[in-house]
């Protein structure tokens, strides 16, 4: 018993070709529709090519019409190749988004309230410095982050951190999914948290300090102080910046496909969905990375993101309003 196996080749039956023409004694090149069976020009009429069978009938060579519908949005909740890591990047989107903001905006406050302390000397040297990753283009600082420290084998956080310092084995910055998450979150908390720092720090100052000295006398402690009068003012100002930031990353493609291309890849998925990949990047892939240019898959995403990305925005000119009220 053997196995025999068989191989077949494709070619198109229409191509391109160029001809050469003559009018009143000029040579004219025109590029022309032909068959490349039978090596005849196509005749184009009205917008149409047509072409001779073999009975010599005369018929119009085109494409076809199919009725999609709603069948890509079906397909995100029905086919499990495609299900299963669709919701991996959907689940990933919001836990992304929410942790930036969240580690973004804890380190800044905590940076804005060392700053506005009024003992501190070398305010304008500290801010000046805690400024520079907002000031530099963040595809630079993206950049510098994977090839300068997410490396492998030559960069900073293995060579002289994880070897150097704890003699640990190297982490697989970029080809770990676990750690490929860490990556994509300390870059755009890098980024991130220098805006509200200055936010934070705007918001502070305009915090009377009549309260302070009002809860001091009442004998509050720092922390009931900070929990009764400096967190309820900030957020009167706070609250739909940080609404905004998160749907700025939910989108924030850059802060995705410069330090990671979405990777590393999710085993068993039939499109090109990586495991860092937010439904942005996912939809960039589809559209014009992988196998295809599923340009109908990645539109109804599109679509997805911006009823999302919609309702985000209604929440922000909800809370506006409602802080507004509350601060008049």
């Amino acid at each position: 018993n053997s196995l025999y196996t068989t191989f077949a080749t494709t070619e198109r039956k229409y191509a391109l070709r160029t001809e050469t023409t003559f009018d009143a004694g000029r040579a004219v090149q025109e590029t022309v529709v032909y068959n490349r069976q039978t090596n005849r020009t196509l005749v184009e009429e009205g917008g149409f090519f047509y072409d001779i069978d073999e009975n010599g009938n005369e018929f119009a060579v085109e494409g076809y019409i199919s009725d999609v519908g709603f069948w890509n949005f079906v397909r995100m909740f029905r086919d499990p190749n495609i299900s299963g890591p669709f919701f991996q990047v959907f689940g990933w989107t919001f836990t992304w988004a929410g942790l930036s903001v969240l580690f973004s905006f804890t380190i800044g406050l905590a940076l804005a309230i060392t700053l506005n302390d009024k003992r501190l000397k070398g305010k304008k040297i500290y801010r000046t410095l805690l400024i520079i990753p907002w000031a530099v283009p963040a595809f630079i600082s993206a950049l510098v982050w994977r090839n300068g420290f997410f490396n492998e084998t030559y960069g900073v956080l293995n060579r002289f951190i994880v070897q150097g310092l704890f003699g640990l084995e190297p982490i697989k910055w970029l080809n770990d999914a676990f750690w490929a998450k860490v990556s994509v979150l300390l870059v755009n908390t890098w980024l991130g948290f220098p805006y509200m720092m200055t936010v934070s720090l705007g918001a502070l100052q305009s915090i009377p300090e009549e309260f302070y000295e009002a809860s001091s006398i009442d004998g509050a402690t720092k922390f009931q102080r900070f929990r009764k009068i400096t967190f309820p003012l900030l957020m009167v100002t706070v609250a739909p910046l940080l609404v905004g930031s998160f749907a700025f990353n939910f989108n924030n493609f850059t802060g995705i496909y410069l330090v990671t291309q979405g990777g590393p890849a999710i085993v068993g998925a039939s499109t090109p969905a990586g495991a860092t990949d937010i439904l942005i990047s996912y939809t960039f892939k589809l559209a014009f990375e992988g196998r295809g240019q599923d340009f109908g898959f990645a539109s109804a995403i599109s679509i997805l993101i911006f009823i999302i990305v919609a309702g985000f925005s209604w929440i922000n000119f909800k809370l506006s309003g409602s802080f507004e009220e509350v601060s008049r």
